[in-house]
């Protein structure tokens, strides 16, 4: 691997070391987020995810028309038992 020459400025009255410090975080960011760009991955999961949240959507969207449904057939079951 090839050295990297480091080359940081310092605020007035800030240290070196600090001046490496946040050099370094920023680098280490920034790398953090040009491989989770690049990775592909995690958007399998992602569409999983999005496709169980419409999928529950959906149930929970039927299930008024269900129990409105199913009432209906127990109320005509109890008036034909009681006849």
């Amino acid at each position: 691997m090839a050295a990297r020459v480091l080359i940081v400025s310092r605020r007035p009255g800030g240290s070196l070391e600090t001046a490496c410090l946040i050099y370094l975080e920023r680098e280490f960011m920034k790398n953090l987020l040009m491989r989770l760009w690049k990775e592909e991955e995690g958007q399998d999961l992602t569409e999983y995810a999005l496709l169980l949240v419409l999928l529950s959507l959906a149930a929970i969207g039927s299930i008024g028309g269900l129990a409105t449904a199913i009432n209906k057939t127990f109320s005509n079951a109890a008036v034909n038992l009681g006849t």
